[in-house]
């Protein structure tokens, strides 16, 4: 739901930053990857590609690194989903990029079952794959905009819905969720009313939530903490409230 933060009761363990900043960089290696490996290395032909890395570049990864992941000879290996429940009967998906999908099954499978999760066919179907547009909460003339305000752009621009998300580094930011089809659409309509996308992909965005009492909110705080680490794993889904 909008403006709410479920993870603020949990107390999150954070590493130094220089390891947190690590940590998000190897992630966009492998979304690089993922993307050359479904469309080729030219941005300019690869919308995907081209979103990734305008993510990168938000994030001020270095060139070298970006152009280190582009090689098309490190794009091998096979995109790969995982369906899991978490504690409390949460829907989990994981993604994952690997040159091992039978070692990257068992880690995953390892990782769930020390954390009060299970692999679990069916979780797919708590999540749509939308469209999502990362805004900043300031305009181009660096107003503030309200949660309110961005909810009425939302509908005059043909999104879904927004929420109010937290980036790295604490920054406060709206994600606007849209049809799939219409991502780059709703885009270019939010930056011509003067709002600052840093950037657009498509996700799995939950259908149904689940409300965990604290000890499983605790408890899938690590689980995904601990999924999110594997150097394989790409992004994790939940539909934790």
């Amino acid at each position: 739901p909008a403006g709410h933060n479920k993870w603020s009761k949990v107390r999150h363990v954070k590493g130094p930053k220089d390891a947190e900043r690590s940590r998000i960089f190897s992630k966009l290696c492998l979304s690089i990857r993922l993307a050359v490996k479904e469309g080729g290395p030219d941005p300019e032909l690869n919308s995907s590609l081209a979103s990734v890395l305008e993510v990168c570049r938000s994030k001020h990864m270095p060139k070298s690194t970006m152009e280190a992941a582009l090689k098309t000879e490190k794009t091998k290996g096979t995109y790969l989903l995982y369906e899991g429940r978490g504690p409390g009967g949460s829907s989990l998906l994981i993604e994952a990029l690997s040159n091992s999908g039978p070692k990257c099954q068992s880690d995953v499978r390892h990782i769930l079952s020390k954390n009060g999760g299970v692999m679990a066919e069916g979780a797919r179907h708590s999540f749509n794959k939308k469209g999502v547009i990362v805004v900043g909460v300031e305009d181009r003339e660096e107003k503030a905009v309200s949660l309110e305000r961005a909810l009425e752009l939302a509908i005059e621009v043909g999104a879904e819905d927004v929420m109010e998300t937290e980036e790295e580094e604490e920054k406060k930011a709206f994600k606007f969720i849209c049809d799939a089809s219409s991502l780059h659409q709703v885009r270019k309509k939010l930056d011509s009313l003067g709002l600052c996308s840093v950037s657009c992909a498509l996700e799995f965005i939950p259908n149904t939530w689940v409300q965990l009492a604290d000890p499983d909110l605790e408890q899938a705080a690590h689980l995904i903490q601990a999924l999110s680490s594997h150097e394989d794993v790409i992004q994790v889904y939940d539909n934790i409230e």
